[in-house]
C-alpha cells in the first residue's frame, strides 16, 4: 500500500527543479499533487481554494516569505499540516517555524526517506 492514499498536497517553492522533485516524490508514494505555487501570494491563493490535506512551504520566497504564510494559514485553518522546507537550517528559524505549527521541517537538498519520515510524522501515518 502507498503511502499517500491518494491525500492532497500542496508544494509552495520559488524553485521549478525543487517543485518537480517533490511533485515527482509525493505522487510515486501515492499522493495527489492538486497543486504548486512558486511565491507566498499565490501560495495563499492556491490553499484556500483547494484546501490540501498537506503543504509543503519553503521558507525563502518572492512576495512573501514562507513563515509570513504559515502564520496566515494556521490562523484561519488552525489544524493544518503544513512542513517547512529551506536550504536555511537555522536552529532559530526551526523553532519559530515549529512553534507558530508547522509539523515538520525538511532541509534542502532533499533527501527522499528524510522527506517521507517527516511526512508521516506531519500526517500521523504509522
Amino acid at each position: 500500500m502507498s503511502l499517500g492514499s491518494g491525500q492532497s498536497v500542496l508544494i509552495v517553492d520559488d524553485s521549478p527543479v525543487m517543485r518537480q522533485m517533490l511533485c515527482k516524490l509525493f505522487s510515486s508514494q501515492g499522493f495527489n499533487v492538486v497543486g504548486q505555487a512558486a511565491d507566498g501570494e499565490e501560495a495563499l491563493e492556491l490553499f484556500e481554494k483547494l484546501r490540501p490535506e498537506l503543504t509543503t512551504l519553503d521558507i525563502v520566497m518572492p512576495k512573501m516569505r514562507g513563515t509570513e504564510v504559515l502564520e496566515i494559514i494556521l490562523t484561519k485553518y488552525p489544524d493544518s499540516n503544513i512542513i517547512m522546507a529551506s536550504s536555511v537550517s537555522d536552529a532559530r528559524t526551526v523553532m519559530h517555524c515549529l512553534k507558530i505549527g508547522a509539523k515538520q521541517y525538511i532541509v534542502k537538498p532533499y533527501d527522499e526517506d528524510k522527506v517521507m519520515a517527516a511526512v508521516r510524522k506531519a500526517l500521523n501515518i504509522k
